[in-house]
């Protein structure tokens, strides 16, 4: 493996944990994929909590519907 690929393996591995640290990333290409990667996260988690929060709307509206019938 590059050592391109082994700091870019390195960060996403940093950019997985549950509290991502900085990473000191020089590379420009790599910044980038990084910051990429960062946005696709925080998109995931944003949707994951509205699909939540609908889905718990969902069920609230089902159990209204059971208790008028």
């Amino acid at each position: 493996m590059s050592a391109k690929a082994e700091k870019l393996c390195r960060a996403i591995d940093d950019l997985l944990l549950p509290h991502p640290r900085k990473a000191l990333v020089v590379d420009p290409e790599l910044r980038e994929l990084l910051r990429v990667a960062q946005v696709r996260r925080e998109v995931g988690r944003r949707t994951a909590a509205i699909g939540a929060s609908r889905q718990e709307a969902s069920w609230q509206r089902l159990e209204a519907t059971l208790r008028v019938r």
